[in-house]
């Protein structure tokens, strides 16, 4: 029989009622499928967590952090065992450690070194329906660990490679990818597919249905995603490795940008590569000898100064006023050439939308702009570029 990896975010496991009504998806699918399933904490808890870690000064890095935020998913893997084995479906819950989720130590944000899926297998075998813990692992040194924000997401990918699942299903309270943000943009659509390093993109650059780091294994392992509602029956977005006919796919949005200059005293740093590392994107206005500025999401503004401060070739980092609210909006695409670039920049321009920096690369077209003209430039693109 085969086996689907199904993933339940924080909305769909919200409430009581909502994991009821998970524990129906679950059962209605195992009918014909084995089912493994992934949870997120219920919506909101994590957040609660990490207002009480840090109002006792505990923050990303510290493995207590990790400790407390991790706790909200093994409530919700106990309630909907509780669930499933109320009508009648055998089920257990695990924690990460339990699995096991072997990790590295990079507390708040560790990679997945390797799975055991010996319990999985001996369950699936014996008709127990695993429900996992998102987000979290376990490190050599016997410690709990985070896989960052949106973290159950790359769990469920990895766990879908590790026993070989035809599919992951991520479901959450939207029912696939759309052109835009629907709440931005009325007008937006329902994409049916998305190719791996569109949707990888797609995540980078502000779009939140999936977890960058999710994808960018996906894309390693040549895991299937789909993206569906645990709300409204339909065909979702399957992300794949299949290779799109139509050059634009959608928008992603990043909203309340700051600019950053730093200083530094070896030439050769290359800030937006080692950023990159750390699957941080900016949007660079100007390099000159040993001095960059650019702007960043302003969500990610600590991260990135904890991180720069620590080489020591970083001399200085400033925090550049910004008069104006400025967004960063990625045109997201296959296989974008100079001439799709020009023809972007020329809609801009002759619809009078100043661009403050802009750049391209092989799937996005990214332009930083006031954020009174974002709504005019998506409607544009919606009706220009065949979204």
């Amino acid at each position: 029989m085969s086996c689907v990896v199904q993933k339940f975010g924080g909305t769909s496991v919200a409430t009581l009622e909502r994991i009821n009504h998970v524990a129906e998806i679950v059962a209605k699918n195992k009918q014909n499928k084995n089912i493994v399933a992934v949870v997120s904490a219920m919506a909101g808890v994590t957040n609660k967590f990490i207002e009480y870690a840090h109002s006792l000064n505990g923050y990303e890095g510290n493995p207590e952090y990790d400790f407390i935020i991790s706790s909200g998913e093994m409530v919700t893997a106990g309630l909907l065992s509780v669930a499933l084995n109320n009508m009648g479906i055998k089920a257990r819950s695990y924690a990460g450690w339990q699995v096991p989720i072997n990790t590295s130590s990079n507390y708040g944000s560790a990679d997945i070194e390797s799975i055991g899926i010996q319990n999985i297998i001996s369950d699936l075998n014996n008709g127990i329906v695993p429900i996992i813990c998102g987000f979290q692992g376990i490190d050599k040194k016997n410690r709990i660990t985070t896989l960052g924000r949106g973290g159950s997401d790359l769990t469920a990918v990895a766990i879908a490679d590790a026993i070989k699942a035809e599919i992951c299903d991520i479901y959450s309270d939207v029912d696939g990818v759309y052109t835009v943000d629907p709440n931005l943009y009325f007008k937006a659509k329902r994409l049916d597919k998305v190719y791996y390093n569109e949707m990888l993109e797609m995540a980078a650059l502000g779009a939140k249905v999936l977890q960058e780091q999710s994808v960018a294994y996906a894309l390693k392992k040549q895991i299937k995603i789909r993206v569906a509602s645990s709300f409204v029956e339909n065909g979702g977005t399957i992300i794949s490795n299949e290779i799109p006919t139509r050059k634009f796919c959608g928008i992603a949005i990043t909203h309340n940008l700051v600019q950053l200059k730093v200083f530094y005293n070896n030439e050769s740093l290359d800030i937006d590569s080692l950023l990159r590392k750390h699957f941080i994107r900016i949007d660079i206005i100007k390099v000159v000898p040993y001095k960059i500025s650019f702007f960043l999401d302003r969500k990610k503004l600590n991260i990135v100064k904890e991180i720069l401060l620590k080489i020591d070739n970083v001399i200085n980092i400033k925090q550049e006023m910004i008069h104006r609210h400025c967004s960063r909006l990625s045109l997201i695409g296959f296989d974008l050439k100079q001439k799709d670039f020009e023809y972007v920049l020329s809609l801009m321009s002759s619809n009078n939308i100043e661009i403050f920096c802009c750049s391209k690369g092989k799937y996005g077209i990214n332009l930083v702009l006031l954020t009174e003209f974002l709504f005019k430039a998506i409607d544009i693109l919606h009706r220009n570029c065949g979204l």
